[in-house]
């Protein structure tokens, strides 16, 4: 997906809630976990624990340079959906966002299989 064109964003093309919801849609996710920890994080999670909004923490992380992303998600899956399968169908869903002229890096844990 790399390209020397210099392709302005749309501001809701990576939205974390937006991402969130296509990940949560898929039949093969059962729920989806914050990133694991780390103290830049620690700011969010105090927000989620005052407000009484985890959905400000479970949710898929995206952190932009330039044109160039990362986005991480950590999801619980069925036991019979194969969870190699069900994370590349995630890591698919999420790179079909990036548009022409961003490059991406998808990372997909698998936290749970139930």
């Amino acid at each position: 997906m790399s390209s020397d064109i210099d392709t302005p964003l749309s501001s809701d093309a990576l939205d974390p809630d937006a991402l969130t919801a296509i990940v949560l849609d898929m039949d093969s996710v059962i729920d989806i976990y914050p990133p694991a920890s780390t103290l830049a994080q620690a700011s969010q999670l105090v927000a989620a624990l005052l407000t009484g909004a985890p959905t400000r923490i479970n949710r898929v992380d995206v952190k932009s340079e330039g044109t160039m992303h990362t986005l991480t998600a950590r999801i619980g899956t069925h036991r019979h959906t194969p969870a190699p399968q069900a994370a590349a169908h995630v890591a698919d869903a999420l790179l079909a966002r990036i548009p022409d002229g961003h490059d991406a890096t998808v990372t997909i844990q698998i936290s749970r299989i139930a």
